[in-house]
């Protein structure tokens, strides 16, 4: 490290990172010192310094590991890379370290591009350095990503650093990333007086870092916190917020973002680092998160040129013609897209407005619209809330006219599948929560796009539902402090899609059979 450096911390910061520097998580049995890792979570709202604390980690790691071989993994090769190629310089130079220079030949380190041939190379070799961060000593960083789960299996890593682990499933870690940590056992010694034997602190590290989860899914992220209070020795986990951070933070950061986030809600838990709490056995009690979402949704082509990932969803049929299912209301109005992918039918997109100079049909139309302007197969069968069939006040043109009128102007062709009347509640739910128990091999399996219909997952969620009628309760429309996008609004959009789909193939008759409780 050169004289110029300055690491600048805030105090949470540098307790995660002495407590990774300085950890004894190796023991002894009989005699003999085993080698076992050091396990850390950071868990921090938005502002909380994240991602340095990461970059931070990195940097020491290169210094102290030369051609040691770290996974950094995200859900998409997209959010890894904007991290890195984001904060990484920045960084990286308050400890000495700058990007290689190929006029000048100056420099310590390339992102997504091969080294200098005289620069040593990780003990366990690379096969392209297109998505690697790669330090003169050696020390390499490869970028992984979850929804290509083909390109991790059978890696091996000295570390591993995951981004926004909530957003990735527990299975996923404990079956495919935590095992890739397992590289050059007995390589890297612990430097510490009295550690003979041991292994560096700093080998065989797992470390996550991410906000509060959303989902329940995402929940796992906390079983650090649980295994640290009887392990101290080989678990560590911290909290945030932006509040520890402030002094490398604007000083109206905090209400900006009160300000950015629009609701309360979204403030308490992207800010100030508050746990969501959850409704048990709601209208969805089939429902289950870990199985009925899925997070595959970019292919990856490397450009040469920008040196960079370009991304294209994988999800999402251009070729394909579209559903949607509308749900109208005087402030909120929303819809959800989906299509059929022979075995699946996925529910991949959101879309609803709040505000609009014109009407917010209108507005949402508008949208939809320019945001599929690129769609092939224009052909969009419509289903939704049969009450706009009424005519919209002071306008010649129902909702759906207006939606007609609109797509049919753009090129679209609609195909009206709104159901003329929908069954009492109790009736809905019992066909929902058969088709989503998926017993019925013969049809699709519901599908939900984790990352673009968020809204539509904490609507079905948080839905809950009257344990005598079987009414699912609304009162959350009225929740002028709820994001309408978290209310009931989005959960009506699948019904009405769903039901007028595969009621006819779906038994309503058989009660509830105990629930899922989402804590």
């Amino acid at each position: 490290m050169s004289k110029e450096a300055i690491v600048r911390l805030n105090a949470k910061q540098l307790q995660f990172h002495q407590r990774a520097t300085s950890n004894q998580a190796d023991f002894t049995k009989e005699g003999r010192a085993y080698q076992s890792g050091f396990r850390m979570t950071f868990q921090g709202g938005r502002g909380s310094g994240k991602s340095r604390t990461l970059i931070h980690l990195l940097a020491e790691s290169a210094f102290q590991l030369p051609r040691a071989k770290a996974g950094i993994a995200g859900l998409t090769y997209r959010q890894v890379q904007d991290i890195i190629l984001s904060q990484s310089s920045s960084v990286f130079e308050e400890h000495g370290l700058h990007e290689y220079n190929t006029k000048t030949g100056f420099g310590h380190y390339v992102i997504n591009r091969r080294p200098p041939e005289h620069w040593k190379s990780a003990l366990n070799t690379i096969r392209t350095y297109d998505n690697c961060l790669v330090f003169a000593n050696g020390y390499t960083a490869q970028f992984v990503s979850a929804d290509r789960e083909e390109t991790i299996r059978g890696a091996n890593f000295d570390q591993l650093y995951i981004d926004e682990s909530a957003t990735i499933k527990e299975p996923f870690f404990n079956k495919v990333l935590r095992p890739t940590v397992r590289a050059n056992k007995h390589i890297y010694k612990d430097p510490r007086p009295g550690r003979k034997g041991f292994n560096h602190p700093l080998h065989w590290l797992i470390a996550d870092f991410t906000s509060a989860p959303w989902l329940p899914q995402g929940n796992w992220i906390y079983n650090t916190e649980e295994l640290q209070k009887t392990n101290p020795q080989k678990y560590f986990f911290l909290e945030s917020t932006a509040y520890d951070n402030l002094e490398f933070l604007p000083g109206s950061f905090i209400e900006d973002q009160r300000e950015a986030c629009g609701d309360e809600l979204s403030f308490n838990i992207e800010i100030l680092n508050h746990r969501l709490t959850r409704i048990a056995n709601g209208f969805y009690h089939a429902l289950d998160t870990n199985r009925h979402t899925y997070s595959q949704g970019y292919g990856y082509q490397f450009d040469d040129v920008s040196r960079l990932y370009v991304h294209e969803r994988t999800d999402y049929d251009p070729n394909k013609a579209v559903d949607t299912s509308w749900d109208f209301n005087a402030e909120f109005t929303s819809l959800i897209m989906a299509q059929d992918f022979n075995s699946e039918y996925r529910i991949n997109d959101v879309l609803f407005v709040k505000t609009a100079t014109e009407s917010l049909v209108e507005k949402l139309c508008a949208d939809f619209i320019a945001k599929y302007a690129g769609h092939k197969k224009r052909v969009m069968y419509v289903y939704g809330d049969n009450g706009a069939n009424k005519k919209d006040a002071g306008r010649n043109k129902t909702y759906f006219g207006i939606i007609k009128a609109a797509f049919t102007k753009a090129g679209w062709t609609i195909i009206d599948k709104v159901q003329d009347a929908y069954p009492p509640y109790h009736v809905r739910y019992r066909v929902i929560n058969s088709l989503l128990q998926e017993t019925n091999t013969r049809l699709p399996k519901i599908r939900i796009n984790e990352t673009t219909c968020k809204p539509l997952l904490i609507s079905l969620q948080n839905a809950p539902i009257d344990g005598t009628s079987y009414e699912k309760i609304k009162k959350s429309e009225q929740n002028k402090n709820l994001p309408q996008e978290f209310a009931t609004h989005l959960s009506d959009c699948f019904d009405y899609l769903l039901f007028k789909k595969y009621s006819k193939y779906v038994a309503a008759n058989g009660m509830r059979e105990g629930g899922i409780v989402i804590r």
